[in-house]
């Protein structure tokens, strides 16, 4: 009988062992298939398939302290920033979800307000991973380059890889200047500081406008106040109604002037900036100031993760809350705990008995 029993037990113990082996790996594998679509997983919970259906589809990614956003109006793309290094590849991952959803296949505009590594340091990565139809850059010269009279020479390493780069690749490059680029559907028009010396290369930061179904979204990348002057000069007795605002700087208080908001009377404003940022930005003065001059809703990177918006001639939709390097951290966090539960019990020992004759089973 004693025989019998050790035999039921020892076979219950393989096949319990066996069903964990076999839930293990279906389980790896499952893990594996949805770290590799994590991006994708993240935005369609995070409902952003709502903003892939629309016409005009606003997006400020979550590029820690930086900035990268991305204006899909119609059949046209355009990138303004490309945000760090370390977040290029989520934010091409990203992109690459963007693109799919709304059958692109390349990016028709790449705008680089200027050279620092917060704004351009995803570029090579873009670059790499996309098609580029035109790329509007900023007046910064590599050494490598022929002169230019009054264009000044970088010697930042990492902004002379990010020309090559652009030179390599099989696109129009244009200096960035004032201009306005009519696409039928779309329009961009470019301001950008006349009388500024540039000393400080934020004010190389073109100020654009995207006018599209009868909307204007305005990408300021890091425009200082004397910018924004300049701006106001030019525009004159004239005003212009902003629906959609991308906030100079990560919300620094050295621009964002009344004066400035005053004039485009923001409807929504995205701040891009970093979780724990050493700024503290954005500033209060600046959420002041907007809501001041009449914006109905504030959406800040560091709080929401990547922001998506659509606008119709109506109302607006919204997504958000999708920071990828959190989700991705939060799911290997789970899966690494169900392994350790399913683990915890192995190797268990084998139950031997001894009949009457104080033998083994």
């Amino acid at each position: 009988m004693n025989k019998y029993i050790w035999k039921i037990k020892n076979f219950k113990w393989k096949y319990e062992y066996s069903v964990k082996i076999v839930l293990l790996v279906i389980f790896s594998a499952l893990y594996f298939l949805f770290y590799i679509n994590i991006t994708s997983l993240s935005l369609y919970a995070h409902n952003f398939d709502t903003i892939f259906k629309n016409d005009l589809q606003f997006y400020s990614f979550y590029v820690g302290q930086g900035e990268s956003s991305l204006v899909v109006a119609g059949d046209t793309t355009i990138l303004y920033d490309t945000g760090t290094i370390e977040y290029a590849e989520s934010l091409c991952d990203e992109l690459d979800v963007i693109f799919d959803a709304n059958d692109i296949s390349k990016i028709d505009y790449l705008i680089l307000s200027h050279q620092h590594t917060d704004h351009a340091g995803g570029a090579e990565k873009v670059l790499s991973r996309f098609e580029v139809e035109n790329i509007f850059r900023p007046k910064i010269l590599s050494p490598f380059e022929e002169n230019v009279e009054n264009y000044p020479v970088t010697s930042d390493l990492s902004y002379i890889d990010v020309i090559d780069a652009i030179l390599k690749e099989n696109a129009n490059i244009f200096f960035i200047e004032p201009c306005v680029v009519n696409l039928g559907d779309v329009v961009l028009k470019f301001w950008t500081p006349q009388n500024i010396t540039y000393s400080d290369e934020n004010e190389l930061s073109p100020i654009v406008s995207i006018e599209a179904f009868g909307k204007t979204i305005m990408l300021t990348g890091d425009a200082t106040s004397d910018t924004e002057e300049e701006f106001l000069e030019v525009l004159g007795e004239d005003e212009i109604a902003v629906d959609i605002l991308k906030v100079s700087h990560h919300g620094s208080d050295t621009a964002s002037s009344s004066a400035f908001l005053e004039k485009i009377h923001p409807f929504l404003a995205v701040i891009s900036a970093g979780i724990d940022n050493t700024y503290n930005f954005p500033a209060e003065e600046v959420i002041d100031r907007l809501y001041d001059a009449g914006t109905n809703k504030i959406f800040v990177t560091k709080n929401l993760g990547t922001i998506g918006l659509s606008l119709t001639n109506t109302s607006f939709k919204e997504a958000k809350g999708f920071i990828f390097h959190d989700d991705a951290l939060l799911l290997t966090v789970y899966f690494l705990i169900f392994f350790m539960i399913v683990a915890i019990k192995f190797p268990r020992k084998r139950r031997y008995c001894l009949n009457y004759k104080n033998n083994l089973c």
